[in-house]
């Protein structure tokens, strides 16, 4: 065989590997990405089956799936705080842009958001006070703690939020001062 054909066929053979590794990352890759998705699911299956996040007493599929599913069908200020805060347990960042207010929308922090969500463990929830400012307005506020844990201590969110109708449905506004 000349020296021509060798180098043609060591160059076949090279490609021939690229590719097949290239093929085996690929695989890898889907059956990384389909155990994920098992995973996920499993998560899913059993929230629906079990209480809510929310600490409503309901069913996450009975509460703030509902929400989740369809910001529309929230008829109060508690119901949205209650599916924000199981937003952020489940680290449903769309969730939480979707239910914050257009003006005060945090699009640039999205990410931040996202990660500091993953990064911390969600206890739970209270509900401290709801309260109208106007019935004409549909402004409502609703006090709060959100205790959550992060470098294994044990934090505190303690909020009074503004929730305002924008599209037809209720959205978060922002922290009342």
């Amino acid at each position: 065989m000349s020296k021509k054909g060798k180098i043609k066929n060591g160059n076949n053979k090279a490609k021939h590997t690229k590719l097949l590794n290239q093929k085996k990352n690929k695989i890898r890759d889907e059956k990384m990405l389909n155990k994920q998705r098992l995973k996920a699911l499993v998560v899913k299956s059993n929230l629906y089956k079990g209480f809510c996040p929310c600490g409503s007493n309901y069913t996450y599929a009975k509460c703030c799936a509902v929400a989740h599913n369809n910001i529309s069908d929230i008829t109060t200020s508690e119901q949205l705080m209650r599916s924000r805060y199981t937003a952020f347990v489940l680290n449903n960042i769309d969730y939480l842009m979707d239910s914050h207010h257009s003006s005060t929308r945090p699009i640039k922090e999205k990410d931040d958001i996202l990660n500091w969500t993953k990064s911390v463990k969600w206890l739970r929830l209270e509900i401290l006070n709801t309260s109208k400012i106007t019935s004409g307005n549909h402004i409502e506020t609703v006090e709060f703690k959100a205790y959550f844990e992060e470098d294994n201590k044990e934090c505190l969110i303690h909020e009074n939020s503004e929730f305002v109708i924008e599209n037809n449905h209720w959205v978060y506004l922002g922290e009342v001062s």
